[in-house]
């Protein structure tokens, strides 16, 4: 390990966390989804390590900061580009837009599972919370999508919009992209990607109010799958038969909870079979009356600790904050899967760096990330060299 890196308390370093999407793996899904059949220039390898390299040293790329990283001489021996290939920025946007967006959902299922067995710690509690976050673009730039706003005075829709649902549970494991009208409804948006979350006690599904439909909470609750949402405060609910309201004296710095029931809710004017577990709280602040909700085993989990939770649902919105979904280069959907796939690698790259070093916040992190990036380049470069610079034409990593 390098004495520099050891001294600074990096104990995994970068080169480790690429090793595990390997040459190897990137040839095997471009011949299994065959992403480069019929093409001559941008193979699928050389533009995810394009686009990943890109996305971790500059938050705002774009094709055209694509094309000069691409002439980087430093990043092609990396990439292994061969020699005097060159490529223009309308080239890489054209190729974004129609490669076949399978090769990347591989590589991202791949690095999911990479990391999510290296960084899993056994018998421990997992919150995997659900979030959508939506992105708006002028209706001359997107021509699909979702209306998501105002029309202008001649009734012309001003933007279009495309909405993603991610399960975050520490790294962004699953994604949902939505272009369809009907998936606005975050009811929806959050009961698509609900679907596929795992029935284990040792799971929780944490997902905020937006999510208002009953009957998806009905279903958790009959496939045994344990959750914690927050519900909004006139949602009509009834105490359940032979149950009684627990009042409670718990409070911390921002919320005070003074009740604790179990509860029928309403759906479609019907009361639900299933019981729920409902914590009545009262922010300090302003006095207002806040309301969580959960299916959670009152023996295993106290009022207190539902709201414990609930509270951590914070961590992917923090998430979406660091990470830029704002930004494509490309206008067709093939291209922005793609872009987001890579953003959703290059982020699981570094927030695995940073939970294996045990680094604290995004910022400061991502730069020691690309400086430890480009110096192992660099180191390569001058182990291959042997202190001469005419070798530099024949380095290959």
């Amino acid at each position: 390990m390098n004495e520099y890196w050891e001294y600074m308390g990096i104990k995994t370093e970068v080169k480790e966390i690429l090793g595990y999407i390997s040459e190897e793996h990137l040839d095997f899904f471009a011949q299994e989804t065959m992403v480069d059949w019929n093409v001559k220039k941008l193979k699928g390898k050389e533009l995810f390590k394009l686009c990943v390299f890109g996305v971790l040293n500059e938050n705002r790329a774009s094709s055209r900061v694509f094309e000069n990283f691409y002439e980087n001489h430093f990043f092609c021996k990396y990439a292994q580009i061969p020699k005097n290939k060159s490529v223009s920025h309308s080239s890489i946007a054209e190729r974004i837009g129609k490669i076949n967006v399978s090769y990347f959902e591989k590589l991202y299922n791949h690095t999911v599972a990479v990391f999510q067995e290296k960084l899993n710690e056994k018998d421990k509690l997992k919150l995997s919370l659900y979030d959508s976050t939506i992105t708006s673009l002028s209706a001359s730039l997107l021509h699909f999508g979702m209306q998501n706003g105002m029309k202008n005075k001649k009734g012309e829709q001003g933007k279009n919009s495309i909405k993603f649902t991610i399960g975050f549970d520490g790294l962004p494991f699953n994604v949902k992209f939505h272009q369809d009208q009907k998936m606005i409804s975050e009811d929806l948006a959050l009961g698509n990607i609900l679907e596929e979350h795992i029935a284990s006690k040792k799971d929780i599904a944490v997902f905020d109010r937006g999510m208002k439909e009953r009957k998806t909470m009905v279903e958790l609750s009959e496939n045994q799958k344990y959750f914690v949402t927050r519900i909004y405060k006139l949602s009509k609910y009834v105490v359940a038969k032979n149950s009684e309201e627990t009042l409670l004296d718990i409070e911390n710095e921002s919320i005070k909870l003074v009740k604790h029931s179990k509860v029928h809710l309403y759906s479609n004017r019907k009361k639900t079979k299933q019981v729920f577990r409902l914590v009545e709280g009262m922010l300090k602040s302003d006095g207002e009356k806040i309301l969580f909700l959960s299916n959670l085993p009152e023996d295993e989990f106290t009022a207190e600790q539902i709201t414990e939770i609930y509270k951590r649902r914070w961590d992917i919105e923090r998430f979406f904050r660091f990470i830029n979904f704002k930004h494509y280069f490309s206008r067709q959907w093939n291209g922005i899967q793609v872009m987001i796939y890579i953003i959703l690698i290059a982020s699981i790259l570094l927030l695995s760096y940073i939970k294996l070093n045990k680094l604290k916040g995004y910022k400061i992190p991502k730069m020691s990330f690309c400086n430890q990036l480009q110096n192992e380049i660099i180191k390569e470069v001058i182990i291959h060299c042997g202190g001469d610079p005419s070798k530099l034409q024949t380095f290959n990593i």
